[in-house]
C-alpha cells in the first residue's frame, strides 16, 4: 500500500532547512557519514552532506584511486579515512550514517550489511536490480532499527509534492482514471574525436551492462515509474511491454542496455499506466514534447505535469490551462533566494529524519515498491509477455 502524500509531508519539505536558518534554533546533534562510491552520483551525495549543519564526513571509499582522492580533498575540513574495501565501515563506531552511491548490482548487499551494522542508510536507487536483492533489503530494514532513505529524490521536489498532494485530494481533476508518462531523450551523431577518462569508460562499462544496471528501466526510470506509483497511489498487479537496443542495428533486448522500450501497467486501483522511455527522440519533433513529462487524465480534465511545473486542463476544454502551483514556488524561491542549488530536498530531509527519528517519506516501501515495478516491466519486455507482481516473490 502507497502512503498518501498529506499537507504535512508537503510541509516537510522544507522542515530539514529551516533547522539551519532559525537562529535561536539550538545546534542539531553531529552525524558522522561514510560514503562509499564516489564518483558522479556518489560524489555530489558527498558535497551536499558536506554541506549540511553539523554533519561530519569520517571515511571516503572508493576501489578508483583518483577518483577518492578528488573525494578526499573536496572533503577534507574533515580528514576523513581512505579507504578501498566498503566492509570496514560495518565495524567504525565512529560512523552513523552511510551513503552508497556505487554501481546498482551492489546497493542490495551493501545497504542489508550496514543496516544489521546499525547504521543509517541513504542508498542511491535503484534498491536492486532483482526480486532476490530488493528482498534482502527489505528484510534487512524491518530489522533494523535505523532510518533507511532511497535516492529516489522526485519525492522531495516540491513541485512535484504539491502538484500529487492536490491529485490525490481530487479537487480539480476529480478521479483519476490513466497515466500516461514518458523519458525520451535525442541521439546525438557519434564523434570520432570523443575521448573518455578512465573514470568515465567505467562508468559506461558497467552502466551499459545489463548484468549490473538491470538495464534502462530500472537504472534510469525508476525515477519516473516512481513518481507514477506515487500519482497513482498504488501499486501494478500486471505489466505488458516491449522493446530492444534499436541503435546501431536491432538486436533482441537482455544483453546490451536498450535504447527504446513502452511498458503497460495496471495498478491494484485499477488505474492504468502508459509508459515509453525512447533515446531517439528528434529535438525538433515539437507535436509531441521531448524530456520527462506525465498527463494524468481524470474525471473533470487532464493535468500536464513535469518536474517543475503543474497544469490542469478542464475535460472540455472551456477554460484556459491553469496553473496548479502555489506553496512550492515559495518554498523554490526561498531555496534560490539562499543559494541552495538542488531541486530536492532528500539530503537534509535525510539527516532530520536521523535526528528525529522519524521514517523518511521515501522510506523502504517506495523504494522496494519502485524497483519491483521497473523490474516488472523489465521483465516483461524480455519475456515478451504479461507479468505479474506475485511472479516477483517478495512481501511488502
Amino acid at each position: 500500500m502507497i502512503l498518501k502524500s498529506g499537507r504535512r509531508d508537503f510541509l516537510l519539505t522544507s522542515a530539514a532547512s529551516a533547522l539551519a536558518t532559525t537562529a535561536a534554533a539550538a545546534e542539531p546533534e553531529e552525524i558522522r557519514t561514510a560514503h562509499i562510491g564516489v564518483g558522479v552520483r556518489g560524489g555530489s551525495l558527498l558535497r551536499q552532506s558536506f554541506s549540511q549543519q553539523n554533519v561530519r564526513i569520517g571515511a571516503i571509499c572508493d576501489i578508483d584511486s583518483t577518483t577518492r582522492d578528488q573525494a578526499l580533498t573536496a572533503a577534507g575540513r574533515d580528514n576523513p579515512k581512505s579507504l578501498t574495501e566498503w566492509r570496514q565501515i560495518l565495524d567504525m563506531k565512529d560512523v552513523d550514517a552511510v551513503f552508497i552511491g556505487t554501481p546498482c548490482d551492489l546497493h542490495a548487499e551493501m545497504a542489508a550489511a550496514c543496516l544489521d551494522a546499525g547504521k543509517h542508510v541513504y542508498c542511491e536507487k535503484p534498491l536492486g536490480i532483482t526480486p532476490e536483492q530488493v528482498d534482502r533489503v527489505v528484510k534487512a530494514a524491518r530489522r533494523a532499527k535505523g532510518v533507511f532513505q532511497i535516492g529516489q529524490q522526485l519525492r522531495y521536489y516540491p513541485s512535484m509534492r504539491e502538484a500529487i498532494r492536490k491529485i490525490h485530494e481530487g479537487q480539480e481533476l476529480g478521479k483519476a482514471y490513466i497515466i500516461k508518462a514518458q523519458r525520451h531523450s535525442s541521439r546525438s551523431r557519434p564523434s570520432a574525436t570523443t575521448s573518455q577518462t578512465t573514470q568515465q569508460k567505467v562508468r559506461t562499462d558497467w552502466y551499459a551492462d545489463v548484468r549490473r544496471s538491470g538495464d534502462l528501466i530500472v537504472e534510469n526510470s525508476v525515477h519516473n515509474i516512481d513518481a507514477c506509483n506515487w500519482i497513482a497511489n498504488s501499486r501494478p498487479v500486471s505489466a505488458y511491454g516491449h522493446g530492444k537496443k534499436y541503435f546501431p542495428q536491432p538486436i533482441p533486448p537482455g544483453t546490451l542496455m536498450v535504447d527504446g522500450y513502452s511498458v503497460e501497467y495496471i495498478y491494484e486501483n485499477d488505474m492504468h499506466l502508459d509508459y515509453s522511455q525512447i533515446a531517439f527522440h528528434p529535438r525538433h519533433l515539437k507535436q509531441l514534447p521531448n524530456g520527462m513529462w506525465y498527463v494524468i487524465y481524470g474525471e473533470k480534465g487532464s493535468i500536464y505535469l513535469t518536474h517543475d511545473s503543474a497544469e490542469f486542463y478542464d475535460v472540455h476544454g472551456e477554460t484556459s490551462p491553469r496553473d496548479m502551483l502555489v506553496e512550492s514556488k515559495k518554498i523554490v524561491a526561498d531555496r534560490k533566494q539562499k543559494g541552495i542549488k538542488e531541486p530536492d530536498t532528500a539530503i537534509e530531509d535525510f539527516f532530520a529524519c536521523v535526528r528525529e527519528k522519524r521514517r523518511p517519506f521515501a522510506d523502504i516501501t517506495v523504494a522496494a515498491t519502485a524497483a519491483l515495478t521497473a523490474i516488472m516491466g523489465r521483465e516483461a519486455i524480455y519475456k515478451r509477455r504479461m507479468v505479474t507482481w506475485k511472479e516477483l516473490g517478495v512481501n511488502l
